[in-house]
């Protein structure tokens, strides 16, 4: 009867010891893979979703970029289409612009995502944070890597252009940049402008070679972003703004830059604007 209950004994610690390592599996689990939260103080500080990176080509050589440009997004179920038929007009949201980028995504799986400004339509748009993350939600969802730049429309809300993109920079899996990192402005050696550029959002992203091939850790593919601006006034006059000679000049460094590598080293590249 003794050797039965200190077998009991035994087999009860040993099921304790696992049920206690499932639990810290799971807690962990939840900690690193669903959670992505850290608590500074009393803050909690929330961790930045990224895409495997850096960007490349496919095994069979394509890489694919969604285009989406002018979404005009506003307040979403609250703002009604324009240029519509009346009959369409009740039933008409921001949601039709998701429903249909959400199809897009899906039918074309496509490697990345460029959004070339109007993203919003500040008129249209009492929150400007609130309005892009709706704008950008689906791209957020599909975990694919993605960037914008500025229109003429963003701004008009509540948020100023710099802050725009500062937002933008830090949504999920956005690849977006405020502008060249300060060390690339301060050193022309590494084919950047030796001076403070206009705007917010001018930026290059390399795409790399196929996983394998001999270009994997190579560039061959770079996708330039500029600012375009908004509103100015020129001679009295209230128009659009335009690509500013700092920009050129960044603009022509990047493009005659050889081909970065992983490791550092320099060879020569392709670029698309």
């Amino acid at each position: 009867m003794e050797s039965d209950t200190k077998k009991a004994e035994k087999n009860w610690k040993h099921s304790l010891l696992y049920l206690t390592f499932i639990i810290t599996i799971i807690h962990l689990t939840h900690q690193t893979n669903f959670s992505r939260k850290l608590i500074i103080g009393n803050e909690t500080v929330r961790i930045k979703k990224t895409s495997d990176l850096p960007l490349r080509f496919r095994s069979d050589g394509t890489f694919k970029i969604l285009q989406v440009a002018d979404m005009h997004y506003g307040n979403g179920m609250v703002t009604r289409c324009k240029d519509v038929l009346a009959s369409e007009f009740e039933f008409c949201s921001d949601l039709n612009t998701t429903r249909f980028l959400k199809r897009i995504i899906q039918a074309e799986s496509p490697d990345f995502i460029a959004f070339t400004g109007d993203n919003i339509y500040g008129p249209s748009s009492s929150d400007a944070a609130e309005s892009l993350f709706q704008a950008f939600g689906p791209a957020m969802e599909s975990r694919l890597p993605w960037a914008a730049i500025l229109g003429n429309h963003d701004p008009e809300s509540s948020m100023n252009r710099e802050e725009l993109m500062s937002l933008i920079s830090l949504m999920d899996y956005s690849v977006s940049q405020i502008n060249p990192s300060a060390d690339c402005l301060a050193d022309s050696a590494k084919g950047c402008t030796p001076s403070k550029i206009d705007g917010f959002g001018n930026y290059n992203l390399r795409v790399y070679g196929a996983p394998g091939s001999m270009l994997a850790n190579s560039s061959v593919l770079n996708l330039l972003f500029l600012d375009s601006g908004d509103r100015v006034v020129y001679q009295g006059i209230r128009t659009y703004d335009w690509i500013k000679d700092s920009q050129l000049h960044w603009l022509r460094h990047v493009s005659q830059e050889p081909q970065v590598t992983l490791t550092g080293t320099r060879a020569g590249s392709s670029s698309i604007y």
